[in-house]
């Protein structure tokens, strides 16, 4: 039985005793009483240590935006109030200043930070709640937004985070539309959605890092719509009864069942990973110096067939001859040996993709992206339909394509851009009725002084 609290003769007094007789309680617990619950005690406790987690969240980050406010970090000297707290403990400088930009945001959501005080709310509903009011107009009251915030902390625990993300889009286009028609909830949700892969596209990232004794690190940050489709891949690919062969059992083959020695689930999603790498669609990506993006393997026929000799790919990396078979014999690189016959302009119907000749011809005409203003030349290009997409009915020909950065590209389909013939064949664009509402074409500088 625990011993009373003593009486606080000030408020400070008694938070700083309560906060104590807290750390006295944990104390007493040991991590290693939890392996002699019972099941159903087991999840109980780790359900009541998460909610006690984010109360003292919440707890902390009200403390922090004290500090904060009263000035005590200059008081102190610190050069700032995160400098000041990673000196309190953890010696974290970057992970206290993370804590105290979210103190400072506390003010904007205060029934949310109160719901996750009283142990309503986890951190990442109180994140996805903070999001979605991000997305309210600056011109949106403050009683609008309070109801707003109100309905959002009310229905996020009777919700899966996925659910209540996709839910938070649909309470948000009420408030923006004041309107409970469906069309036009629809209409604003799609908006936020919209906006919402802008963002995530401006902030894409992908890294790599040297080659540190045959291996490479990396990390990127996609769009979840992209990422939704690496993770099926990566899910179908790294399946419990496939096994993708590790580079130390070329005997067995992708595609067997598993049945024994099975490895660790992140070093499968590494297997996994580096097979994907090995199957992605070269013939689908931009063509580069109009030769394409492939990549060779330099090394002579006897290699090939037999011996142990080191090969090299056409970007200087060096592998094994057994690497080099297992390469050429599984995705068919195969020696490209030209002749004198003429590869077709037109294909018409018959294919999807413009060719390597055709792509030749667009860069003599186009000499580079058509959009105006755009310096890319052709090798960082991709070929456009024009006239009419191949899916609609659209023949991939000379006379229909157009060269376009990848940049350029994304915006003709999202914005709304569309695209005409000169007299001369040269391609003008035409501006979405939202930037120049009388549409007027416009034709890229180097056509205009082309001879």
């Amino acid at each position: 039985m625990t011993a009373p609290l003593p009486e606080p003769t000030t408020v400070t007094d008694g938070v700083v005793t309560k906060l104590a007789r807290v750390h006295e309680i944990l104390g007493s617990i040991s991590t290693a009483d939890y392996a002699r619950l019972a099941g159903r005690e087991q999840r109980e406790a780790a359900g009541s240590l998460a909610r006690l987690k984010a109360r003292v969240t919440a707890h902390e980050l009200a403390a922090v935006a004290a500090v904060e406010s009263s000035g005590a970090a200059r008081r102190e000297g610190a050069s700032s109030t995160g400098s000041l707290l990673a000196g309190d403990f953890g010696r974290d400088r970057r992970g206290a200043d993370a804590v105290v930009r979210q103190a400072k945001q506390i003010t904007t959501t205060p029934q949310t930070h109160q719901a996750m005080a009283n142990g309503r709310l986890s951190t990442r509903q109180v994140k996805a709640i903070s999001r979605a009011l991000d997305q309210l107009p600056k011109t949106i009251t403050a009683a609008q937004r309070e109801a707003c915030e109100t309905q959002l902390v009310e229905d996020a625990p009777r919700m899966d985070l996925k659910q209540f993300e996709r839910h938070a889009d649909r309470v948000v286009g009420h408030f923006l539309t004041e309107s409970d028609d469906d069309d036009a909830l629809d209409a604003a949700e799609n908006d936020l959605v919209e906006q919402r892969e802008k963002k995530a596209w401006a902030a894409a990232e992908f890294w790599m890092g040297p080659a540190t004794d045959g291996l490479v690190k990396g990390g990127f940050a996609i769009p979840e719509a992209q990422a939704a489709q690496l993770r099926v891949a990566m899910d179908a690919l790294c399946a419990p009864q496939v096994e993708i062969t590790s580079p130390t059992n070329l005997a067995r083959r992708a595609g067997e069942v598993l049945l024994d020695e099975r490895p660790s689930y992140r070093t499968r999603q590494g297997w996994a990973f580096t097979y994907l790498c090995e199957l992605l669609p070269t013939e689908k990506l931009p063509e580069t110096n109009n030769l394409g993006p492939i990549l060779t393997i330099n090394l002579d026929l006897a290699t090939l067939l037999e011996r142990l000799k080191v090969a090299t790919l056409s970007t200087g990396e060096r592998i094994s001859a057994g690497q080099a078979r297992r390469m050429a014999c599984e995705h068919r690189l195969l020696p490209a040996v030209f002749g004198g016959e003429s590869l077709p302009l037109d294909l018409g119907r018959d294919k999807r993709l413009f060719t390597l000749a055709q792509r030749q011809g667009l860069a003599l005409r186009d000499r580079g992206c058509v959009f105006p203003g755009c310096d890319r030349p052709p090798g960082w290009c991709v070929a456009h339909h024009a006239r009419r997409t191949w899916a609609d009915g659209g023949g991939t020909d000379l006379h229909d394509g157009v060269l376009l950065c990848p940049h350029h590209h994304r915006i003709l389909h999202t914005d709304g851009w569309d695209i005409i013939f000169n007299e001369r064949g040269h391609p003008a664009l035409i501006p979405p009725a939202s930037l120049d509402p009388d549409r007027r074409p416009r034709l890229h500088d180097r056509f205009r002084t082309h001879v």
